[in-house]
């Protein structure tokens, strides 16, 4: 069964609107280098700003984690 839009927004709602690939790392348990490399090759919808800094919307990630097309 998957989880309702609101409970996942729920979930993230200590988290800032725009996730850093740290954010990110700290929600999944994933390594900060690896969520960038899933950024990079756009498996988590996010936005590159300089050459290193990614940000993800928190509501698109609330999308992928609950499993819509983010």
């Amino acid at each position: 069964m998957v989880a309702d839009k609101d409970e996942g927004t729920t979930l993230f709602s200590a988290y800032p609107d725009l996730l850093t690939p740290a954010h990110i790392s700290e929600l999944t348990g994933f390594t900060v280098e690896y969520v960038r490399k899933l950024c990079r090759e756009h498996k988590i919808p996010a936005v590159q700003v300089g050459c290193r800094q990614w940000f993800v919307p928190k509501p698109r990630f609330v999308e992928y984690v609950m499993g819509g097309d983010a």
